[in-house]
């Protein structure tokens, strides 16, 4: 007997859950009680962990090892690749495949039944080598996008890992692209004398500067871009981050004014890439420790939440209520809800640095810098 088929909206394939980054998982997710299991990894996991539509879950961490989870714990494989990994893998989940790059600069196709390599490729670069950004799998073109801080963009034909395209990254190309259902592609790059631009890349490679935000006080060397676009594709918007190299500004263009209709100014910058509310607001994590909620409907004052760490670098995750997920270098996971209260929730002995991510029964899979993925069962 064939299993119940899973919705697609519920498999969580790659960072933020879909190519448009949105950070939503489509369902109410109820998380009580202590974690179980606590799933063992070689090194410390930097990675969310992305599934495929079977419920297993892929965890690479930062000793190079790539482990698969079935969805009731056992182990069906694992391998070690050539380099550490940080960037968030991607999931084909319809021809099963897991793409994996890492701080050597070598992407990976993996068979997602047994870790058997189908292709690699090294990208080519006169610098570093590392791929930070997270990996973006595109299912009707078969491409996947990937950047290394060798400042080039890479769309690699998922069948042989050859690049169909590329285009420039700019100076700090750690921020991830997304792209919408039509796989027109979003991505932010930094460049001296422009500052920051949000770039839209139809399906044919042509390519669009939607808005700049001009070089902060310190240039754009010392500007960071790390947070990837969020698309609201039923909203006609995208969402982005323009750090200046001290502060950030959190923006918000619209298809229908062909610009800005939101503009909110930080303090400190921000790393992590946002999360989509289910009514359109947008979470936003900052360097300062403090969790924001931007609503592009004419909010003057957003909502904060003060975690009482110092800085956060994961990215907050949204279920279908609206709540809130947001994990700490403390080792906290925190649970807001939409109107700005929150609390914590688990507490582990070793900092978080990546953000937590949902099977595609709502289970939420939190990965640890002390080699441990916990899982919190949805009791929802």
């Amino acid at each position: 007997m064939n299993p119940p088929a899973v919705d697609p909206a519920r498999v969580w394939s790659q960072a933020g859950g879909n190519p448009a980054r949105t950070g939503r998982f489509p369902a109410s997710v109820a998380v009580r009680g202590r974690p179980q299991p606590r799933l063992k990894t070689a090194g410390a996991v930097q990675a969310a962990v992305v599934f495929d539509a079977r419920g297993c879950g892929f965890v690479a961490d930062m000793a190079g090892e790539v482990r698969a989870f079935a969805a009731e714990g056992r182990e069906p494989w694992r391998c070690r690749l050539d380099g550490a990994v940080s960037a968030t893998p991607a999931v084909d989940p319809t021809a099963g495949r897991l793409f994996v790059g890492t701080h050597r600069g070598r992407v990976y196709a993996l068979n997602a039944s047994d870790g058997a390599v189908l292709w690699q490729r090294e990208l080519p670069t006169a610098s570093d080598p590392r791929i930070t950004a997270d990996l973006l799998y595109l299912p009707r073109a078969r491409r996947v996008v990937v950047s290394s801080w060798g400042g080039r963009f890479h769309a690699l034909d998922a069948d042989s890992g050859r690049t169909a395209q590329e285009w420039d990254a700019g100076l700090t190309p750690s921020a991830a692209a997304a792209a919408a259902s039509d796989e027109t592609i979003y991505c932010l790059r930094v460049t001296r004398g422009a500052g920051v631009t949000l770039v839209q890349r139809g399906p044919n490679g042509r390519e669009t500067e939607l808005h700049r935000e001009p070089e902060g006080p310190r240039g754009a060397g010392r500007t960071l871009v790390s947070a990837a676009p969020v698309v609201d594709e039923a909203r006609g918007r995208v969402w982005f981050v323009a750090n200046d190299g001290r502060g950030a500004a959190v923006l918000v263009w619209s298809q229908a004014t062909g610009g800005p209709v939101g503009r909110w100014p930080l303090p400190g910058g921000v790393q992590a890439t946002p999360a989509l509310a289910p009514d359109g607001a947008l979470w936003v994590a900052d360097l300062a420790g403090g969790l924001h909620r931007f609503s592009a409907e004419g909010a003057s004052t957003p909502h904060r939440y003060n975690t009482g760490a110092e800085y956060l670098l994961a990215a907050p995750v949204c279920e279908g209520s609206g709540q809130c997920l947001v994990a700490d270098p403390l080792g906290r996971l925190h649970l807001i809800e939409p109107g700005g209260r929150g609390r914590v929730v688990f507490e582990a002995t070793r900092a978080f640095l990546a953000a937590p991510s949902f099977d595609p029964a709502g289970n939420v899979y939190l990965p640890g810098t002390d080699r441990r993925v916990y899982v919190f069962r949805n009791t929802a």
